[in-house]
């Protein structure tokens, strides 16, 4: 976290926290959305706009971070703001060859191990990883290497090892994490 956030949540504590109004995609952009304002819909408004600006995103990204509770937030100085998830807190990129893959998030830290595989009814995967859970990105997916071991299993080769890929139905609760925290 940068010393500046730091310095303001010691000066100001208990600023109370936002919700609602930070948005990650699965492909790791980040929106605002601009609830409150005069003229905002819920329905046309309601994705919100992406953010665009390199700086705000890299401090974004050097102060990203989770709770006890598995809620994911920004810490914006002494305020912290929740985010909405779409689907996972992390999108991970996949470098390397497809068997001895290596996986960093979309905020450039890298996953140093894999601890658990998903996969969800549209086809996404999902892992477990020591910096938190993530969401392979879409344009990764074709690197990685399965392995069909029987008719009902599918493993994701890492390394010198197979990890077993389990259907997730629900993201948020198979790896741990609110998706839209409001409280």
């Amino acid at each position: 976290m940068d010393e500046i956030v730091l310095r303001a949540m010691a000066r100001w504590p208990g600023v109370p926290a936002v919700f609602g109004w930070l948005r990650l995609d699965r492909r790791g952009t980040w929106y605002l959305i601009d609830r409150g304002q005069p003229g905002f819909d819920e329905q046309r408004d309601g994705a919100g706009s992406p953010i665009t600006s390199e700086p705000i995103i890299e401090f974004i990204h050097r102060n990203y971070g989770h709770d006890e509770q598995g809620r994911w937030f920004w810490q914006n100085g002494p305020q912290r703001v929740f985010v909405d998830l779409d689907p996972a807190p992390l999108v991970l990129r996949v470098f390397g060859d497809s068997i001895q893959p290596r996986f960093v998030a979309h905020t450039g830290e890298p996953a140093a191990c894999v601890e658990s595989a998903w996969f969800t009814a549209n086809g996404s995967i999902l892992l477990g990883t020591d910096i938190g859970p993530g969401i392979i990105h879409d344009l990764d997916l074709g690197t990685l290497a399965l392995s069909q071991v029987n008719e009902a299993e599918i493993c994701l080769l890492l390394h010198d090892r197979c990890l077993t890929l389990r259907l997730c139905e629900n993201p948020a609760s198979s790896l741990g994490f609110v998706a839209r925290p409001r409280t």
